[in-house]
This record gives C-alpha cells, sequence and structure tokens, in this order.
C-alpha cells in the first residue's frame, strides 16, 4: 500500500492474544478467524494461571490490554463467580461465554488392576471402584508451580503442564492414579498408560470450559472470534444489513410467466393453446 506522498507501507494486523490451558484446542476456530489483516497469538498457561489475564490493573494503573482472551477450565460442581472471587476478581467486571463440557477419566499405569477394565464392555469406570482401591489419587495441584498473585499472564511457563505431566510420571510408575480432563489424557497421552472413562461424581464430577475476557477490554477482535467459537461463518456479518439485503433479494418479483387464468374464460383459453400445439405435432 502507498500513503498520499506515494511512500509505500505495511498494513499491521490486528494481533489477538489467547491464553490456552493444557488441553485446549483452538486450531480450528483460530484457522476460521485468522485473515490477512487479523493475527492469533496463543499464550500457553497452567490451569493455576488461567485467570491472571482477567485480573484489574493496580491501582494508578492502566489495564494490561494483552491477553485480551483466554480459557477457563473449573470442575461442574463450581461456578464461573466462584472461580474468579476466589482469585481476587469481581465476577460482573468479566464476560464468560461457556463452549463444552469435559468429561473425567481415570489414568494408571498399565500393570495396574484398574488396568484389566474394557470400557468397550463394562462401560466407563464406576466411582466406587476408584473408592475401593487402597492406592492414592495423585493430584497434579500438587505438584504445580506456584503462580504469584501479580503475575504477568504474558509470562510463559518453561513446561506448561507441568503438574499434570508429573501425575503421569508418578501413575506410570505404578503408584496410584491420576483423575484428568479428557482432553487433557489425550495431550500427555503416554503408551505406558491405560485412560479409561469414568463415572462423573461428587468427587470427580468433570469440568466445565469457557472464554473469558474484561468487560473493559471488550472489542470488535474479541467479539469476531467469540462468533467464531459459537459457529458463525467469517463472512457472516453482526450487522442488520445483512438480513435487509437477503429479504430484499427474497422479495424480487420473479420472472416466471404468471399461471394460466382460473375462470370460464381463461380455461377455454388454455384449452385452445393445448388443441393447436396437438395440430402443430401432428403436422
Amino acid at each position: 500500500m502507498t500513503d498520499a506522498s506515494g511512500a509505500a507501507h505495511d498494513t499491521v494486523a490486528e494481533t489477538l492474544f489467547i491464553v490456552t490451558v493444557p488441553g485446549a484446542t483452538p486450531s480450528k476456530w483460530v484457522e476460521r478467524f485468522t485473515s490477512r489483516h487479523r493475527a492469533v497469538q496463543l499464550v500457553n498457561q497452567d490451569e493455576a494461571a488461567q485467570v491472571a489475564h482477567l485480573r484489574p490493573a493496580a491501582e494508578g494503573e492502566l489495564p494490561r490490554g494483552i491477553p485480551q482472551l483466554g480459557y477457563v477450565r473449573w470442575r461442574l460442581d463450581a461456578s464461573s463467580s466462584e472461580v474468579l472471587t476466589a482469585a481476587g476478581i469481581e465476577p460482573e467486571q468479566v464476560h464468560v461465554v461457556t463452549l463444552y463440557q469435559e468429561q473425567p477419566v481415570v489414568c494408571v499405569g498399565r500393570d495396574h488392576v484398574l488396568a484389566a477394565w474394557a470400557p468397550d464392555v463394562d462401560g466407563p469406570l464406576p466411582a466406587a471402584e476408584l473408592e475401593a482401591l487402597d492406592d492414592a489419587e495423585v493430584d497434579p495441584r500438587d505438584f504445580a508451580p506456584v503462580v504469584a498473585p501479580d503475575a504477568d499472564p504474558l509470562d510463559v511457563p518453561e513446561q506448561p503442564g507441568a503438574g499434570e505431566r508429573m501425575a503421569l510420571e508418578i501413575v506410570a510408575s505404578g503408584a496410584g492414579y491420576t483423575v484428568l480432563p479428557a482432553s487433557v489424557a489425550r495431550m500427555f497421552g503416554r503408551r505406558d498408560l491405560v485412560t479409561l472413562p469414568l463415572e462423573p461424581s461428587a468427587a470427580h464430577p468433570g469440568w466445565q470450559v469457557a472464554l473469558a475476557w474484561r468487560r473493559d477490554l471488550d472489542s470488535e477482535l474479541v467479539q469476531d472470534f467469540i462468533g467464531v467459537a459459537r459457529g458463525r461463518r467469517p463472512s457472516s456479518s453482526r450487522s442488520s444489513a445483512v438480513p435487509e439485503q437477503r429479504q430484499q433479494t427474497q422479495e424480487k418479483p420473479s420472472k416466471k410467466q404468471p399461471a394460466p387464468k382460473t375462470g370460464k374464460k381463461g380455461a377455454k383459453s388454455a384449452k385452445t393453446t393445448a388443441k393447436k400445439g396437438a395440430r402443430g405435432r401432428r403436422r
């Protein structure tokens, strides 16, 4: 492109920074969203730091503009408001759009007694089977790095998902079991582990996954990505002009010939036309 003076310059693409957590796979949405003048930068974070981008600015400071949007995952026996409040964030200051729910899975070593369970035959593993075990549950949160309250959301950990990785490492050695969201277990899948679907229970109800962003940082860029995530095509428009144009197109008069009149005169005329056509074919 060139400006009025004829000097060439490049158009700077709008970049949307998105915080992701282990197991999140926004690649399909990113592919639909990006274009020549829109780009996405993923910021891979631990689940413990998933709300860092939602914290308000310190007193006397302007709010950080990026990341603008991020994944949030919480247990189904809680709510997004509870998760935000526990992190010192006012729920009224945040937009939350739920995406999908995740079922729990249990991961055990190949020599574990539960490794013989056949989900195709026996169905998901009942929670009572875990309660009957002598083995202890390995909780990934016990091994996750500590996140400072004022952590910069752009500071990516050296190894995202370190807590989950360590839990799986311990389980693979034959000690205990761990319960993870299905997507996380799939992301860190190992050949020396057996992953079984688990019936949701009070102890392991499953998870809700959502996209969240601060209300004061809302923008057309964020709204466009939310639209893609909710199934809207990139070529569609949120304006009211589109349905009006479609309506005008539908209301255009048809070029087809009008139907024959239904009165007696119209019926007689139709019969005469048919007879003429028949005589022409016989000739």
